[in-house]
């Protein structure tokens, strides 16, 4: 047959140069009845193929599609293809089509040969478009990303599973706008979240309480009793994976009006004053007990100038933002919780964890010793002349070591140095008016007024 269509072929051309030379100039063309999303581009040019093509995406990229994900709650606006980052490429859609040259073309038209229908899918590519605006809406969508927190109410542990930041995929949207403006159908968005920190699975070993300790103040001073309040509830709920360390300072934040505190009494140089954040320093002791109880190490902690009514000697931990900070570590293979709780009159820290079995704690002292400050006199013309006020009742100067012991049943297995406490104390200060007699040396002697005393903040 195809000997009968070449001597054909040769008798149309006549001696054949005619032929040859109408077939060289002869462009190659799209086989008939070729489609491409609907658009014929049978017997086209090659050129005129690719014109064809992106004479329909100036029409089809003017289309909104729609727009759907199973990460992202509620509708989501519909977009067009090129605000999506997706574009025709005119060029591998046109070299993916079947193409006839002179030849094929004389031979079809000889043996009237009937082509059948072919369709063919757009080649499309990214743009260089970002969504912006949609990512922040998907970001928006599915909220911050928060860390892992652990609650301790009504006596049960509540989790609450970290939520890591989400974001929109990029790298597969053109895909599947591609397949959207294939299908007809809507867009699937990819969202992906970062790994977290803390799996599911670490985050159920929290079971148990593993220390608790309490501590309580007056319920009449409602600045410090805000104060404990809001410096605790930060702390509440922070987990620690097994070597992290939670910092008081950096957890808590600056002690500022802004940030919410208030003005209140405070221990600076051995001496009773008033300070934002006053009250704090309860707050970080009784962390610091409940960490001693829960065998936790601890990496920072500082005593104050004079001793607190709420713990031992040895047993408070101060805080002052930007220089004395309290410092714990998680010692447990396991995560840890640390929760708070404020009731008028009282603060609980608790340690959530794993328990070690059979093990317990003890605090101890040793070489306890207090000695007697000075007596600061002043004059001050404004009182009544042989008048005398206490400006400053003082305090006396304190020192102790201590130490966590830990047991396992009825054995120490370990004596730990919780280190030494020095509380310097304050002067008593009196104001005398005109005339009114020097008080009674104590064993320091009496000073004058504005005589130097040890630096400790409190």
């Amino acid at each position: 047959m195809n000997k009968v269509v070449v001597g054909l072929l040769l008798g149309v051309g006549g001696s054949g140069g005619v032929c040859t030379v109408a077939m060289s100039r002869h462009l190659p063309t799209i086989r008939p009845n070729v489609f491409v999303a609907g658009v014929p581009l049978g017997g086209l040019t090659v050129e005129d193929a690719r014109k064809a093509v992106r004479v329909w995406w100036e029409q089809e990229k003017l289309h909104p599609l729609r727009l759907h994900s199973n990460a992202v709650s509620g509708e989501l606006p519909d977009m067009r293809p090129g605000e999506l980052g997706v574009g025709v490429d005119d060029v591998a859609t046109v070299a993916r089509l079947p193409i006839q040259d002179s030849f094929t073309e004389v031979k079809a038209s000889v043996t009237r040969e009937t082509f059948a229908e072919q369709k063919f899918d757009p080649v499309f590519r990214p743009n260089g478009a970002v969504p912006v605006e949609l990512v922040k809406l998907i970001r928006q969508r599915i909220g911050s990303p928060r860390p892992a927190k652990v609650s301790f109410v009504n006596g049960q542990i509540v989790k609450n599973a970290e939520v890591t930041a989400s974001v929109l995929d990029l790298n597969v949207l053109p895909a599947a706008v591609s397949e959207a403006l294939k299908t007809s159908s809507p867009v699937e968005l990819t969202v992906v979240s970062e790994p977290k920190k803390l799996s599911d699975e670490a985050l159920a070993q929290i079971t148990e309480v593993v220390a608790e300790f309490k501590t309580h103040f007056p319920k009449r001073q409602y600045n410090r009793n805000q104060n404990i309040k809001l410096a605790s509830s930060r702390l509440n709920g922070v987990v620690l994976m097994p070597g992290d360390q939670l910092s008081f300072n950096k957890t808590v934040g600056q002690r500022t009006l802004q940030q919410g505190f208030m003005l209140a009494g405070v221990y600076k140089n051995g001496r009773h004053d008033t300070g934002v954040g006053g009250g704090i320093c309860q707050v970080s002791t009784t962390l610091y007990n409940a960490s001693l109880y829960g065998n936790l190490d601890i990496v920072r902690r500082s005593n104050h100038s004079m001793p607190v009514a709420y713990v031992p000697l040895g047993r408070d931990a101060t805080v002052d933002y930007g220089s004395l900070d309290l410092v714990i570590r998680n010692s447990y293979s396991t995560p840890i919780a640390v929760t708070s709780q404020f009731e008028p009159g009282t603060l609980t820290f608790r340690i959530l964890g794993k328990r070690v079995p059979g093990q317990w704690v003890k605090i101890v002292q040793e070489g306890g010793k207090s000695w007697d400050r000075a007596v600061q006199v002043k004059q001050d013309r404004s009182l009544a002349p042989g008048a005398k006020v206490v400006v400053e009742k003082g305090s006396r100067g304190h020192s102790i070591r201590t130490y966590r012991l830990v047991y396992e049943g009825d054995s120490v297995v370990k004596k730990q140095s919780l280190g030494f406490s020095y509380y310097g104390g304050g002067d008593r200060v009196i104001a005398v008016g005109p005339g009114a007699p020097v008080p009674a040396p104590s064993p320091f002697g009496v000073r004058p007024a504005g005589a130097a005393t040890m630096p400790r903040r409190g």
